[in-house]
């Protein structure tokens, strides 16, 4: 029988979180998708659901489709009457179409493409007219491949093609490249597309996207241009221009994200910066039916839909699932958003860009936490330590602790550093990973969640920090931020643990290792790394975006690049700290490295397995206690819903042993043998 806290791990887990929204042309309606968290699943196969919402009515939103598949990625047709969408209904995660659901009374959903097709369609785009859908999916796998994987032999390249919508007859462009992005010019006379050398995963990083237009018939293609970086939400907009967000500058990729645009009509082949990156990021594109471009900004800690020009229709304080946008006839805007904060799952509102506009929430997914406080979000600012820059951070205080936004006594506190580096953290449900920061919250644990320099929200300059500077300015910030919360009341400084994920688990380690060597008096108490590197030379050999991201974070700073005795990495790599950290543990009295629980998965092609082996090898030779948990099937973020669960209790019962009440984790902490669990020193597994 499951547990108080199971039932509550799998009730945050169970949360469909709205994704793609639109609204009608008439502004009436508000279309969009549902799915777990990250599109994880509960059984074997992940499933997504449409729902259908009218603008301005509390609680107006109904199911469109029964749930059961993998329904997502909604368009509208142009006049309104239909609603187009991806969906494996055919043969759950194996047949992937295209389908048709007519909105009248009675309207059955129906494919325009072909329900054989094992090929997962990656992107698709309504005609202006309505009567062809262009839609990007790779070639069918040949019946007589093997299992061998011979580099380069059997890519299978993403094609352009088009379905009569009518006829359901579908026409592919031949050309060998493969295509990443796909949109309709304004009167419907051409297509312009995205594209790159191969299907390699690092191929649009190191030799760019070209982009290029290509008539209806798919016959005559022109290239417009090469951007030296990969490109996302490609948008014909009703100026002659194609916009993209990539790099800024275009050359990186961990740096500020800005808005691009090439002219259609131009045979120069050039490329210009259009707005955004240097003070704040652009994380997305839309188009209204009218051709307005719309972009989604991070400002520091706000979410942001901006009109190219930077005029704000929209901000706040919480993170922003998905948006869209449609001008009425006086040039005013209605806005369905997706977002959340602290106490309030993410649901889908819609508001207008006149003025104060209320927001009218329109779904109900998060009914079963109705009334329910898990915490208060307080945002703070420090200085960085150099005073270079001025830092965020958000304290997420548990609610049995609030007394006017603050805790009524300084917290056992849990320090939880987001990855990427170029993302952010605000005010949202999921403010972490996994739900794990609700979760903690109810065991009454708070939580810090620091910005460090390289995350995003911040533009060029903030974010470029982070090249050649990994283990030096987000490591320092994270103290900086750390002392704040101290400092102002929040944390416990005897009562500290710190985890993160991929490059959050990256920074946990070097917190252990360098722990408590800053003048602040504290230390963290137990340490929980997942998805982590410990190694950073390893990761260029062993990840599957190695020979792109390291070279650029690390300045060139990869084996085939440096010389013999270029030990540069080392510093920034934990493992290489685990002797000093010897050292001072002898000089000091006292264990430098923190007991470590390590999270991984069996089969992450981004921080490979091996990271944790070698944490974890590192730890038993020292004698440091440790848990190494890793998650059978599982890559860098875990598809299925029982690790999900299996590793928030883990994190409670951590958190409990270290920094909480001993007695509640005693009653907690008889685990069962299984498949998944190392436990180290002092307890060894017996085979």
């Amino acid at each position: 029988m499951a547990t108080s806290d199971e039932q509550l791990i799998q009730s945050l887990c169970n949360l469909e979180i709205p994704k793609t929204i639109r609204i009608s042309g008439d502004r009436k309606r508000v279309l969009y998708s549902s799915e777990l968290t990250w599109g994880h699943r509960k059984g074997k196969f992940a499933v997504s659901t449409l729902w259908l919402a009218s603008t301005g009515i509390p609680d107006s939103s109904v199911q469109l489709t029964p749930g059961l598949f993998r329904d997502y990625s909604p368009a509208w047709s142009p006049d309104g009457n239909a609603v187009a969408f991806i969906s494996d209904r055919a043969g759950a995660g194996t047949k992937w179409a295209l389908y048709l659901l007519p909105l009248q009374q009675g309207g059955e959903a129906y494919p325009i493409t072909p329900v054989e097709n094992a090929s997962p369609i990656k992107g698709f785009a309504f005609s202006p007219s309505g009567s062809h859908i262009a839609f990007l999916s790779a070639d069918e796998e040949d019946s007589l491949s093997t299992e061998l994987h011979a580099w380069g032999e059997s890519w299978r390249y993403t094609r352009l093609r088009v379905v009569d919508v009518r006829t359901k007859h579908v026409r592919t462009l031949k050309l060998d490249r493969h295509v990443t992005g796909v949109c309709w010019s304004p009167d419907g006379t051409r297509i312009g597309f995205s594209s790159c050398l191969t299907p390699e995963i690092e191929e649009d990083y190191l030799t760019g996207t070209t982009i290029s237009i290509v008539d209806t018939d798919l016959v005559s293609v022109e290239e417009l241009c090469h951007f030296p970086r990969v490109i996302v939400d490609l948008t014909w907009v009703i100026d002659g221009h194609l916009y993209f967000c990539a790099g800024v500058p275009a050359t990186k990729i961990f740096a500020g994200c800005g808005v691009y645009r090439t002219d259609s009509s131009s045979r120069d082949h050039l490329y210009e910066w259009a707005a955004f990156g240097i003070e704040n990021d652009s994380t997305g594109l839309a188009c209204d039916s009218k051709g307005t471009l719309l972009v989604q900004v991070q400002h520091r800690l706000e979410s942001r839909v901006c009109l190219l020009d930077g005029t704000v229709l929209y901000s706040k304080k919480e993170e922003l699932e998905a948006f869209a946008a449609e001008a009425d006839t006086n040039g005013n805007f209605v806005l369905a958003v997706a977002t959340s904060n602290v106490n309030q799952p993410a649901e889908v509102f819609t508001t207008y860009s006149s003025g104060e506009a209320p927001m009218t929430k329109l779904s109900n997914h998060g009914n079963i936490f109705a009334g329910h406080r898990f915490g208060t979000c307080s945002f703070l600012t420090q200085m960085s330590s150099d005073g270079e820059v001025e830092l965020d951070a958000l304290y997420l205080t548990p609610a049995s602790y609030t007394s006017n936004d603050t805790p009524s006594q300084p917290l056992p506190t849990v320090v939880l550093i987001h990855g990427g580096p170029n993302t952010r953290v605000t005010n949202a449900f999921n403010t972490y990973y996994y739900m794990l920061a609700p979760y903690l919250l109810s065991l009454g644990f708070g939580i810090l969640l620091p910005n460090y320099r390289g995350s995003s929200g911040r533009g060029e300059r903030f974010g470029s920090y982070s090249i050649g500077g990994l283990g030096i300015y987000d490591y320092a910030d994270l103290i900086t931020l750390t002392q704040c919360a101290i400092d102002k009341g929040f944390a416990d400084k005897e009562r500290l643990m710190v985890g993160g994920w991929s490059q959050g688990g990256f920074l946990t380690n070097l917190c252990s290792v360098r722990n408590g060597s800053h003048n602040g008096g504290w230390r963290f108490r137990a340490a929980m790394p997942g998805a982590s590197i410990c190694d950073i030379d390893s990761m260029a050999l062993t990840s599957d975006l190695g020979s792109t991201f390291e070279p650029e974070l690390s300045r060139d700073g990869v084996a085939w690049n440096m010389d013999s005795n270029d030990t540069r990495n080392r510093s920034a790599s934990a493992l290489w700290g685990f002797k000093d950290a010897s050292r001072r543990t002898a000089a000091e009295g006292e264990s430098v490295v923190p007991p470590m629980l390590i999270l991984h998965g069996e089969a992450d092609l981004r921080c490979h397995v091996t990271q944790a082996w070698g944490l974890r090898r590192a730890l038993r030779s020292y004698g440091i206690p440790f848990e190494l948990v890793i998650y059978p099937k599982q890559g860098h973020f875990f598809e299925d819903q029982k690790y999900w669960v299996d590793m928030a209790l883990r994190t409670g019962r951590w958190c409990e042993k270290y920094i909480g009440d001993r007695l509640r984790y005693d009653e907690l902490s008889e685990d069962s043998e299984d498949e998944v669990c190392y436990k180290g020193i002092p307890t060894l597994p017996s085979s």
